[in-house]
């Protein structure tokens, strides 16, 4: 990769993705280390301290000594990871457990990363040359939009206040092991917000001006397991298979954005996050449709597509006609499953978003997009949102 020229496909993270394979998470991490951290913050170790307490025995059973580290708050920033960074150091561990949601797998892949570099967490945005990190193995407690095995992080910047982005081939776990048994203890708000946020990512991979016939049909099923399962999700919660059709769907949209590198639905909701108390994967689940209108027109046969993998009739009608059944789609599917769909129905104000659609034009991957952005159309997609 370090001669610019980017894959086709390539995953090298071990995934790992069936019912009750955290039996098992013991043999997984041993392949790894025989010291582990697991990095988790604290609302995840609050609500999901039993399975924590099984993954550290399992580790144990394994001859694999095992530390919590669970001091990290829900909204992290770099202060906080450098300090978990000090504490990761002093147990000379030689593989990191990022156990949780989005906040835990992001702080646990930063720390992984600084431990074998004598930095400061804020210092990796400038890009300076990095060793190789600490081997870590996600677990995620619902589907993260891809954040289980995609090369980013995105952390609080303490000194700029806002959220930063950073990407790098270390940024690959070494494995992620995904355990459709946790999901049935994750909050429904979360799964749903997160299921919708999966749907963005790939929505967004299928347009982008580097999709391939790989990345492509990922992404196509990514939306089709997406728009099949998360209804019944909620429905029948008790449901293993949905949850890890919903697991599968998370993996792919992964698989399609480590290389269409699109998403203008999370570049605005990083921003938003940013200057407003709206969460990131509820802007993503907001947004998204607004995004889609915005680029249908430029890639209208991409749109025929999804309406297909969503089971719109697009027979007997025009290709505008069919592409706009795609964003009704997602309509329909975020109002069944009770989405917000307006800014105004949250704490924020037209006055912020000139500052959210400079900090969006930011963010690296909106240079993939089929029509050109500008601070001004990120603006106008925004107020088109409120």
């Amino acid at each position: 990769m370090n001669n610019g020229i980017v894959p086709d496909f390539n995953v090298p993270t071990k995934i790992y993705v069936r019912n009750n394979i955290l039996s098992d998470i013991g043999d997984i991490v041993s392949t790894y280390g025989s010291r582990a951290l697991i990095i988790t913050n604290t609302t995840d170790f609050i609500h999901f301290q039993d399975t924590i307490d099984f993954i550290s025995k399992r580790c144990i059973d394994k001859k694999i000594g095992c530390i919590i580290f669970d001091e990290i708050p829900p909204d992290p920033n770099t202060d906080y990871i450098d300090s978990a960074v000090y504490f990761a150091r002093k147990t000379r561990c030689d593989v990191i457990i990022g156990f949780g949601g989005i906040h835990s797998i992001n702080s646990a892949k930063a720390v992984s990363l600084l431990i074998n570099n004598h930095l400061f967490c804020e210092d990796l945005f400038g890009y300076p040359d990095v060793q190789k990190p600490v081997n870590l193995v996600t677990i995620p407690v619902c589907p993260l939009f891809g954040f289980e095995i995609i090369p980013y992080l995105y952390l609080a910047d303490i000194q700029e206040d806002i959220n930063r982005v950073y990407n790098h081939p270390y940024l690959y776990p070494s494995a992620t092991a995904i355990d459709s048994k946790i999901f049935l203890k994750t909050p429904v708000e979360m799964m749903t917000q997160y299921g919708i946020s999966t749907l963005s990512m790939a929505t967004e991979s299928v347009i982008s001006t580097t999709n391939n016939g790989i990345i492509n049909s990922f992404a196509l099923r990514a939306i089709d397991l997406t728009f099949k399962n998360l209804p019944l999700a909620l429905r029948e919660p008790d449901n293993e298979q949905h949850h890890l059709n919903l697991a599968y769907a998370s993996i792919m949209a992964g698989i399609a954005f480590t290389v269409s590198e699109l998403s203008l639905s999370l570049a605005i909701s990083l921003a938003l996050s940013s200057i407003t108390s709206l969460r990131v994967e509820t802007a993503m689940a907001l947004m998204l449709p607004h995004v889609m209108e915005y680029n249908l027109t430029a890639s209208p046969g991409k749109y025929v597509q999804m309406s297909k993998v969503m089971d719109e009739n697009v027979k007997d009608i025009t290709v505008i006609e069919a592409a706009i059944k795609a964003v009704e789609g997602v309509r329909k599917l975020e109002s069944d499953v009770e989405i917000p769909q307006r800014l105004s129905q949250f704490e924020i104000s037209k006055n912020s978003f000139s500052k959210a659609a400079e900090i969006a034009m930011s963010y690296p991957f909106i240079n993939n997009a089929p029509r050109q952005l500008t601070k001004d159309e990120i603006e106008t997609i925004l107020i088109a949102a409120y």
